[in-house]
């Protein structure tokens, strides 16, 4: 069956295209946010009631899902960490300096 105007709006509407928003994933996320705010007195009480160590945990695994995550980037120079120790403090600037216009590049 060759597609028309008609058929290809349709195939488009159940598409899952970049920038689509995932219709199920958004869904999920609103009920949690609703969740989260209904009881955030009670979460709030239960997290002070741990001990320094889970309340920190606990927090931490939060973060998780208020804040992204960074990419981790791999250092592909030719210089080695030997060789940046003998570097002056002067010449360690510099390369820094380099180093973070090729980042922002």
């Amino acid at each position: 069956m060759p597609f028309d105007k008609e058929t290809a709006a349709k195939a488009g509407e159940k598409s899952s295209r970049k920038g689509k928003p995932n219709k199920t994933t958004d869904s999920l996320r609103k009920r949690v946010e609703n969740i989260l705010d209904d009881n955030w007195e009670r979460l709030s009480d239960d997290i002070e009631s741990l001990t320094p160590k889970e309340r920190v945990d606990t927090i931490v695994k939060l973060l998780e899902y208020a804040l992204p995550k960074l990419n981790r980037t791999e250092f592909k120079g030719s210089t080695s960490v030997e060789d940046y120790l003998k570097l002056t403090p002067k010449e360690r600037m510099m390369k820094l300096k380099e180093l973070k216009e090729n980042i922002n590049e």
